[in-house]
């Protein structure tokens, strides 16, 4: 065996000295690195453990250089700040999405094994060779689900080695119907022969009970989006009627005196109609073109008070890529954004502090992937999905459905800090809960039902705007078509 050299041991040592372990793929791929790199990879490793929190093992990714940050972007004088965002090289290529895939896998490994239930979680391919009938724990990928019968089988990747996991208990059968494909979960059960594993339970990667950041003072924000302006169907004395009253031209004294409070404007996507996004919308538009759409957006936003900061992230028929995750709005398409709001359109999804409450926000096209197809889940509450996402710690866990994902570097749809709050919209229908500690909020819209969610039997909630308060954390809906 190779003596280790002298800066990578220097390395190893400063962090054992911080209170972190190595894990033997990240001890590998460190001493593969050049001597004179060691010492950058490392201090990056432990920044992001630390932004990161719970994490006591690290893991390749955290030593990549994909995971530099960039600078946040917020007005000088904003209380609302973008979270720098690891950066992450598209490759559009089958070699792209493999890499993808292993960044969703060791990140979401790390997320798992930092949790004490789990630390003795074995590698699948160690796994594989235990003496049968040996109980075990593995956290694997999901490549496959099917049932036969009344059994149901999960079909089990690793980055060394694959199996096939049997569950006939009929109470875990009911639990693993929610097993997505593509998702990262722990499996603990005994291995029965070659290649089949039997489950005794599935644990998801979750969050913890959590103890969410407040603000100090009294500040609230207005989550809406799904606007659709250019649509025959934009609701626009609805949207007229949420800037009265933010101005405090509308309601009884008690709610103009609860507008007076809000200091942010976050709107969650599909701000416009856009064009082609489906067949027929042609003749579905009052404007029939994105310039024109973005100006109208623009116009209506200038009536906002001069005091509330607005954010405006893309959705699927913004002037975006559809692959997730989306780069901001670009300019050349909605050049009058730019400037107006204070605050330039961002990405898809954004992780936001607004006075240290930390909000992730995401247009919600993943919510169809999930709605659609899996059992206790349906489009007239899409805030369970939203707690099935959260508890999968990713936005958007299934390849080849509805989702299209850019074949990335860097997986940055995990969620890998725990939000205080985390907001969608995309299915048009207004809900709330709190879980575990993180409030949960799907958006309603200002778009009249469409012909194509008549047929769908959808009915969306336009007008009703979700009004959350950073320091108590109360959330409450406001609907603007009953405010007189």
């Amino acid at each position: 065996m190779c003596a280790v050299k002298e800066p990578h041991r220097k390395a190893i040592e400063e962090v054992i000295s911080q209170g972190y372990q190595i894990s033997p793929q990240a001890y590998k791929f460190l001493l593969s690195q050049p001597s004179g790199d060691v010492e950058r990879l490392v201090s990056l490793a432990l920044d992001r453990a630390r932004r990161l929190g719970g994490v006591f093992v690290l893991e390749p990714h955290h030593f990549t250089p994909e995971f530099e940050v960039v600078e946040a972007k917020a007005p000088v004088d904003s209380q609302m700040v973008i979270l720098p965002q690891p950066e992450a090289v598209s490759i559009g290529s089958a070699q792209g999405y493999l890499r993808l895939f292993q960044s969703r896998f060791q990140q979401l490994e790390s997320i798992m094994k930092s949790r004490m239930d789990l630390r003795d979680a074995a590698p699948l391919a160690q796994v594989l060779k235990l003496p049968l009938k040996v109980r075990f724990k593995t956290i694997a990928m999901v490549a496959d689900k099917y049932t036969r019968g009344r059994r149901l089988f999960l079909e089990l990747e690793s980055p060394e080695a694959s199996a096939t996991a049997m569950v006939s208990d009929q109470e875990l059968v009911s639990k693993a119907l929610e097993v997505l494909k593509d998702q990262v979960i722990c499996l603990e059960g005994i291995r029965y022969n070659q290649g089949l594993l039997i489950a005794n339970d599935l644990i998801w990667p979750d969050v913890p009970l959590h103890q969410a950041s407040r603000s100090e003072k009294d500040s609230l924000v207005v989550f809406t989006g799904d606007l659709h302006i250019g649509s025959n169907y934009f609701r626009r004395d609805l949207f007229q009627k949420l800037l009265d009253w933010l101005n405090q031209r509308l309601g009884p004294r008690p709610s103009r005196e609860l507008a007076s409070k809000v200091k942010y404007l976050v709107l969650v996507g599909d701000t416009v109609d856009g064009i082609g996004v489906y067949p027929e919308q042609l003749g579905e538009l009052t404007i029939s073109t994105q310039l024109g759409q973005y100006e109208e957006a623009a116009q209506l936003l200038e009536g906002l008070p001069k005091h509330i900061e607005t954010l405006i992230i893309p959705g699927n028929h913004d002037a975006v890529r559809r692959s997730l995750p989306q780069p901001p709005i670009d300019e050349p398409y909605a050049p009058s954004l730019y400037g107006n709001p204070p605050l330039p359109p961002a990405p898809n999804p954004p992780h936001l502090h607004k006075k240290g409450v930390k909000v992730l926000v995401a247009h919600g096209t993943a919510l169809t992937d999930i709605l659609g197809s899996t059992p206790g889940h349906d489009f007239h509450n899409p805030i369970t999905a939203m707690e099935l996402l959260l508890r999968c710690r990713h936005l958007a866990p299934t390849y080849g459905l509805n989702t299209p994902l850019a074949p990335e570097s860097t997986d940055r749809l995990v969620i890998s800090q725990v939000p205080d709050v985390m907001v969608m919209g995309h299915i048009h229908i207004y809900g709330s809960k709190r879980y575990r500690g993180v409030t949960l909020v799907s958006t309603g819209c200002f778009q009249d039902q469409t012909p194509f969610q008549r047929r769908m039997d959808l009915k969306p909630t336009p007008g009703i705007v979700s009004l959350f308060n950073l320091r108590t954390h109360e959330e409450l809906p406001l609907d603007l078509e009953s405010l007189g």
